[in-house]
Order: structure tokens, then C-alpha cells, then sequence
């Protein structure tokens, strides 16, 4: 009797842990397709809470604001560019990876004009952007741990640091009057990339190379995660 019961507060406990995780991944795919058709400051708590059907008290149990659902939703993002790009590259270097990541972000950028003023908006805002930081520290310590690109943790931020101050740049660039070679921008946020985490210039040549060789690859990437769901 008493393992019965037992059992029976585990599978409680497992369906409570799934209802969970399907209520907070409703809300964040509703942020998401909010965000991607009205932008940042048009959406709020009352239109995911209209749009996704969760109470707005469930809402708050999960997110402190609308930032956090930001700051999540985009490290969903990551993760999940990470796991198409292992897919479509899943013999190339850690440094490949890394950098592959950064195009498909510059891509996105480049092609949606929603996202394009969203980010301006969280990379505007320092809580958020804080958040980018962190979840690119954790990506760049997840690929190049064991490598011998590994570095310090301070090392790790100090580079993402850099490399998401250059994504900035980029960014803003894009909402210049004045006409830029993206090609140009995007190559060179690439070596960046690389070199400040050691690579050698043969090889970030190469890898540069490669990355542009495959623009079809990251169109496709970059339009399954700004149009589908969040994996889960």
C-alpha cells in the first residue's frame, strides 16, 4: 500500500511538472508570435494573457515581466539554432558552430524588419541584454569546453561581451540612411568572433569561407525559428 501511494504522488508529481511546462511553453509561443508580428513595446502582459488563454496570475508565476518572457524566449531561440545547426554541420568545429550561430542572427536580423526593431529594443535595454550575454557565455562554454579554445569563465564573458557589443553595432547599422555592404559587415563580425576566442587567421579565413558558402542553410534555419513554435 505504501508503495502505491508513493507511486501514485510521483506520476501526480510528473503530470503537475507536464502541465507546467506546457502552460509556460503556451505562453512564451504566444510572446513569441506577438512579438514577431507587432513588435516589443506593442506587446504586453493583457495581449499574451488575450492571445495564449493563461491567466495573467500564471503568467507572473513564471515570468517576472515582460522582459524575463523576452530574455527566455530568446534562450530557447539559441538553443534551438544550436541544435539545427548540429543537424545540418554536425562534423564541423566547435569555432564553425559558433560562428554559424552569429550569421543566422546577422540573417534574421537582415530579413525581418519586426525582429530587426524588437532587438533594437532589448539590446536597448539593459536587463535584457545582460540576458544575451549570459546565454551566449553559456553557448560559447558549452562548445568550446574540453576544446582548446577553452577558456576562463571571466574570459568567456569578456569575449561575448565584445562579440554581442559588435552584433550591436551591426544592428544598428542597419537602420542607417547610408547605404552598407552587409556581406562586408557580416564577414567581419565573423573573424571578430573567432579571433577573440584564439582562432588563427588560416582558419577563420576558412571558416568565413564556408559560413558564406552556405547562406541557403541559414536562410533556412533563421525562417524556422523566427516562423515556427519553440521547440520543445
Amino acid at each position: 500500500m505504501a508503495r502505491k501511494i508513493k507511486k501514485n504522488k510521483l506520476d501526480e508529481m510528473r503530470e503537475m511538472s507536464d502541465h507546467a511546462t506546457v502552460i509556460r511553453g503556451r505562453i512564451m509561443n504566444s510572446a513569441k508570435e506577438l512579438l514577431s508580428k507587432e513588435g516589443y513595446s506593442k506587446t504586453t502582459i493583457r495581449k499574451i494573457v488575450e492571445h495564449s488563454g493563461v491567466l495573467t496570475g500564471s503568467i507572473y508565476y513564471f515570468f517576472k515581466n515582460k522582459e524575463d518572457i523576452f530574455r527566455a524566449i530568446l534562450l530557447e531561440l539559441v538553443r534551438d539554432c544550436i541544435n539545427k545547426i548540429n543537424l545540418h554541420c554536425r562534423d564541423e568545429s566547435p569555432l564553425f558552430k559558433y560562428a554559424a550561430v552569429c550569421q543566422v542572427e546577422l540573417k534574421v536580423l537582415a530579413e525581418y524588419k519586426i525582429v530587426r526593431e524588437t532587438y533594437m529594443e532589448g539590446y536597448n535595454s539593459s536587463i535584457i541584454f545582460e540576458g544575451m550575454i549570459a546565454q551566449f557565455v553559456e553557448m560559447a562554454r558549452s562548445l568550446f569546453n574540453g576544446t582548446m579554445y577553452a577558456c576562463p569563465d571571466e574570459k568567456y564573458y569578456e569575449n561575448t561581451l565584445m562579440v554581442k557589443g559588435a552584433m550591436h553595432a551591426c544592428l544598428s547599422e542597419m537602420f542607417f540612411r547610408r547605404e552598407i555592404r552587409v556581406d562586408v559587415t557580416r564577414r567581419n563580425l565573423l573573424r571578430l568572433a573567432l579571433g577573440v576566442f584564439g582562432a588563427e587567421r588560416e582558419e577563420i579565413e576558412a571558416i568565413v569561407g564556408r559560413i558564406s558558402e552556405m547562406d541557403d542553410v541559414w536562410d533556412e534555419i533563421g525562417r524556422e525559428l523566427v516562423e515556427h513554435p519553440i521547440a520543445k
